[in-house]
């Protein structure tokens, strides 16, 4: 029995903590309004869960690409697997299921995805802590779930 009491609080973290794989996550291309020739400026890649959030995005996406808000988030460190434009993976990602979005936002959070943020991820991460690209739009939803390659840097 004492044995039994030893393995009781591991089996609770295992059953508490563990991450629930039949999560239906839902992986949406953010787009910027304006022309930019970094290329890689001009999109990023979001994830959420949160189907308070999805709902919203779904209203959004019927909306005029001038109406639709501005994608605003927390930042964490590599591409968790899905934020990349074409062939460059992003050294950062928006924090799954904490993102927002908003009708405006401080400049302090305004920035390109590549040529500010990605570029100089220590500051954003470390200093900023958030970010939303003042240009940026949910453009569509993707219907591919992501597994990043095994050289996608920041995993």
């Amino acid at each position: 029995m004492k044995k039994f009491l030893f393995l009781l609080p591991f089996l609770f973290l295992l059953v508490c903590c563990h991450k629930n794989n039949n999560t239906q996550w839902h992986y949406y291309e953010v787009g910027m309004k304006r022309i930019d020739t970094q290329w890689r400026d001009t999109s990023f890649i979001v994830v959420t869960s949160n189907s308070k959030l999805i709902e919203e995005v779904n209203a959004d996406l019927q909306k005029p690409i001038d109406q639709r808000r501005i994608p605003f988030g927390y930042l964490r460190r590599g591409s968790s697997g899905y934020n990349h434009n074409g062939r460059h993976w992003f050294r950062w990602h928006f924090e799954e299921n904490t993102w927002e979005l908003a009708d405006a936002t401080a400049e302090l959070f305004d920035g390109r995805p590549y040529t500010d943020v990605d570029l100089h991820v220590r500051y954003w991460v470390d200093t900023v802590g958030r970010y939303a690209c003042w240009d940026a739009y949910i453009k569509r939803e993707l219907k591919t779930e992501y597994n990043a390659p095994s050289n996608a840097p920041g995993n």
